[in-house]
């Protein structure tokens, strides 16, 4: 399909904007609505929307809708819910076809607020409206260098990851998520209340986006159709992309908080919806944290996958290795087997006495050899061996600041087709600008050891189902 056709393609690549409710206050979030774009260079026409505002950054501001000299392609409203549904049928009258509706106050306040979303959900439809929201705030969208976002963000990293969120889970992790935690995204979206566009609509946009290779998803509750949905992700594995969903509501008093957030009660049995999940080939995370490490950790994995289940571990403390020994069977997987070959290879840059292959105790061995001669012999050794099927490896923190060609042996197992999970203890990838490149290779790095397992784990549930 041609996804240009899209509803929600316009909404990524709009060519003309009208911000309403934008603010010259540098204090104020919506004054970020302004800025972000001219920070990230957005080359498109803005129209900032205030009613005693005169000029935002340089740009002249309008005071209606309906002053704007064009039919814009999308419009955020970011005024109080209180002014939304008049300002929507401005919208209208101008002849917008994309709206984002960024204020709360509606279906989760109760009766009141959901009759006033049910107000404005027949009039979009009546007039051939889409609309995001309520209680949306994206989306973002790096190659065209556009992010509707009351936090000020300086530069986006591009790469093939796509968020799907419910609610602004994602809003105040933002400058964590494009910093420290190094980020490499393709699209991100938030649905709000689902009062127009939901999951499926999302989904059905991302799963065909050639630019998407990973969707996470964030849900309190299903909306669209549940066999198209789960359809999908059927699809998206299909074609070899990875999905991971993150599904809150899953407890009867966490289903309650979700439609105090949301206004919609969350429905079905959540084990089967577990179940379902995995037999389309989904990876199910329970956490917020697990979520952003697998979505982004799989991103970074690109094409690669875990052919087997041997794994082949390498920890500084060896203490540690036999913990990450009992995780590596935890998580479905077992520990390789190396073969003769690399057992000899490894007697090199081992100690004067003998110690076990796999796990390999680093700590030993660079008491007796130079760092980068033991971690260029190690990864060359387990790359090479036919028993194993990816690696998982302790680098020191005070390597880090080597020269960067030093870590081109990393490259060694990624190249002969073998994922390489890095790790170092309580350091984020994005801190470090070695670490930043190893990721812009396609090596994931993480600030522990159990993470870096997960995310193998996972690799390899989804290898299962690539095409």
């Amino acid at each position: 399909m041609d996804i240009s056709d899209h509803p929600l393609h316009k909404f990524f690549y709009p060519e003309s904007v009208a911000l309403i409710g934008a603010s010259a206050n540098p204090v104020k979030p919506s004054y970020n609505l302004i800025g972000n774009q001219l920070k990230l260079g957005y080359q498109g026409r803005m129209y900032p929307v205030h009613p005693t505002e005169k000029e935002i950054l340089g740009l002249k501001v309008y005071p209606s809708v309906g002053s704007i000299e064009e039919t814009v392609d999308l419009a955020v409203i970011t005024v109080p819910h209180v002014q939304a549904p008049r300002i929507l049928q401005e919208c209208i009258e101008k002849g917008i076809r994309r709206v984002i509706l960024v204020a709360g106050g509606f279906s989760e306040t109760g009766e009141k607020g959901r009759k006033v979303q049910q107000r404005m959900l027949e009039l979009v439809r009546k007039n051939g409206v889409r609309a995001l929201g309520p209680n949306a705030l994206s989306p973002i969208n790096p190659r065209h260098h556009f992010a509707i976002s009351f936090h000020s963000i300086d530069r986006l990293k591009t790469g093939g990851l796509s968020l799907i969120f419910q609610s602004g889970l994602y809003e105040p992790r933002l400058r964590w998520m494009f910093s420290a935690f190094n980020l490499h995204l393709n699209k991100l979206l938030d649905l709000g209340n689902k009062m127009d566009l939901n999951e499926v609509d999302a989904l059905s946009y991302l799963v065909f986006d050639p630019l998407t290779r990973v969707i996470g998803l964030h849900l309190e509750s299903i909306e669209g159709e549940g066999r198209q949905f789960l359809d999908l992700i059927r699809q998206a594995s299909d074609l070899g992309k990875r999905v991971v969903v993150l599904k809150s509501g899953r407890t009867e008093e966490g289903a309650k908080a979700a439609a105090s957030h949301t206004g919609v009660m969350v429905q079905g049995n959540d084990r089967v919806l577990d179940r379902l999940l995995k037999q389309c080939g989904a990876i199910r995370a329970y956490t917020v944290e697990e979520f952003f490490d697998l979505a982004r950790a799989l991103e970074r994995f690109g094409t690669l996958t875990l052919k087997g289940d041997r794994i082949a571990v390498a920890t500084l403390p060896g203490g540690e290795a036999v913990i990450m020994t009992d995780l590596v069977q935890q998580e479905g997987m077992k520990m390789a087997r190396a073969n003769q070959s690399t057992i000899n290879k490894l007697k090199s840059i081992s100690p004067p006495w003998e110690i076990s292959a796999n796990p390999f105790d680093l700590g030993v061995a660079l008491q007796f050899n130079n760092s980068i001669s033991v971690y260029e012999t190690l990864v060359a050794a387990l790359s090479e061996d036919e028993n194993i099927d990816a690696l998982h490896l302790q680098i020191p923190e005070q390597i880090l600041f080597l020269p960067r060609e030093q870590f081109e042996m990393f490259h060694r197992a990624p190249a002969l087709g073998k994922p390489l999970a890095l790790w170092v203890a309580g350091v984020e990838s994005g801190t470090y600008e070695n670490l930043q490149w190893l990721e812009d290779q396609g090596i994931p790095v993480f600030p522990s050891p159990e993470k870096a397992i997960r995310a193998l784990s996972a690799l390899h549930q989804l290898s299962k189902y690539g095409p």
